[in-house]
């Protein structure tokens, strides 16, 4: 026959359900901050994808504008404002070309400069933009 303490001992063993429903009940609440941090993630790295993307597409038409400069003279880009829509996936690119009066800093004493302008944007917001001086020497 069992004693009493023998069978307290036996019945305490493992867990009960209520203790079980308990555990996963503060697991969950403690794993919520963790699930958001994946979702603030995903959505940062989406973020950052579309900032490359601006900054390459700016880059690309400042290196055309340069290699037109370099190629075919200084008279070749023409002053004036560029948009292009949908360059890229929903990216628009604007490039303005302005020859400032007086000449901006920078500029050479005597000589003729343009200031270009290349701004990327994706749903009204500029995501990069890139300035760089055309100097006729």
């Amino acid at each position: 026959m069992m004693r009493p303490a023998a069978r307290t001992a036996a019945r305490q063993k493992g867990f009960t359900l209520i203790e079980l429903v308990l555990v996963i009940v503060i697991i969950t609440v403690a794993s919520m901050p963790l699930f958001s941090l994946f979702t603030q993630a995903t959505s940062s790295l989406l973020s950052n994808e579309d900032l490359q993307a601006a900054v390459q597409l700016a880059q690309e038409k400042a290196e055309d504008v340069l290699a037109q400069r370099r190629n075919q003279g200084f008279a070749s880009v023409a002053t004036g404002t560029t948009p292009e829509a949908g360059v890229y996936n929903g990216f628009n690119r604007t490039t303005v070309i302005t020859q400032p009066s007086p000449a901006p800093a920078g500029c050479p004493g005597g000589s003729i400069c343009n200031d270009v302008v290349v701004q990327v944007d994706k749903g009204g917001a500029v995501l990069a933009e890139i300035r760089l001086l055309l100097v006729d020497y």
